[in-house]
């Protein structure tokens, strides 16, 4: 009966998984760090950290079923953001094949839950993010920003106090640095008279005769000739426009030749009437 229930306890153990939950130590600059894991079907023999790469490899030696391991990571230590968005983890086992964990996350930890098949060596954990990894406990940094405050402030402070001697030279005058002295500034005033001429020469008094042409003269090429262009019933004759008396004795010439024309009709209608009046006398006077 004793053999018999020590098999079966003996058989109960090997069937069950064996799971451990334990501490691991991390040194980082100086600073060490604990993480809490909990394997099951396998032991954790080394966990270490690469602050290049920003990677906690854990070495692990399986049993010959698959087995668990669950991780947690203090914010603080080790996290993946990206601004201020939780960014993801890479797992990869023995270097290369990449696995998906489950994750469980709170305001002050990540935890990590990853198979690890049968016959795994190496367990490693990427931050894809950007993390405080590697930068040493929080503790420090406020420890660097007051050593960094009075060093930087009295040493700015009395280079920039030389430069004041420049503000007290006198009205016209600039602070020359190769001499040391305050000198007189006379380059402004030179552009001014080189406008004066430019504003002088202008067009304005060219166009003032060309307005003046006396009566009956127009501008012409720059200069003033006369108009050549007389009014109605006029002539240009010997540079004066005068009256055009063609136009005026066209009608009394017209009437003339009218009343010749007329007259001169009724003559070769006359002659010709009597011409066949005699032609015909003389044919009556035949019969």
């Amino acid at each position: 009966m004793k053999l018999i229930l020590a098999f079966t306890l003996m058989s109960i153990g090997m069937i069950l998984p064996s799971a451990f939950a334990s501490t691991a130590s991390v040194t980082v600059n100086g600073v060490t760090h604990d993480v809490q894991y909990e394997a099951t079907n396998l032991a954790v023999d080394d966990l270490s950290a690469d602050t290049s790469t920003a990677t906690i490899s854990v070495v692990v030696t399986t049993e010959a079923i698959d087995g668990t391991l669950t991780i947690t990571f203090d914010r603080n230590f080790f996290d993946s953001k990206t601004g201020n968005v939780d960014d993801e983890f890479l797992v990869l086992l023995d270097g290369g094949q990449d696995v998906t964990p489950i994750e469980e996350k709170t305001d002050t930890s990540r935890t990590l839950t990853i198979t690890v098949p049968s016959g795994t060596n190496s367990v490693d954990i990427v931050s894809l993010g950007t993390t405080n990894f590697g930068s040493g406990a929080p503790a420090e940094t406020p420890a660097e920003t007051p050593s960094e405050t009075p060093t930087e402030t009295p040493t700015e402070t009395p280079t920039e106090e030389p430069a004041t001697p420049t503000t007290q030279c006198g009205e016209g005058t600039v602070f020359d640095e190769q001499s040391n002295s305050c000198v007189v500034e006379a380059a402004p005033p030179e552009p001014i008279p080189s406008e004066v001429p430019a504003q002088v020469e202008e067009p304005v008094l060219d166009q003032a005769p060309t307005q003046q042409c006396g009566e009956g003269t127009v501008l012409k090429d720059g200069q003033c000739v006369l108009d050549e262009t007389c009014g109605a019933g006029t002539i240009l004759k010997d540079g004066q426009c005068v009256v055009d008396n063609t136009t005026t004795s066209t009608p009394s010439g017209g009437g003339t030749q009218f009343i010749v024309a007329l007259v001169g009709g009724f003559i070769v209608a006359f002659v010709i009437m009597i011409i066949l009046w005699a032609i015909g006398k003389a044919g009556r006077s035949k019969n």
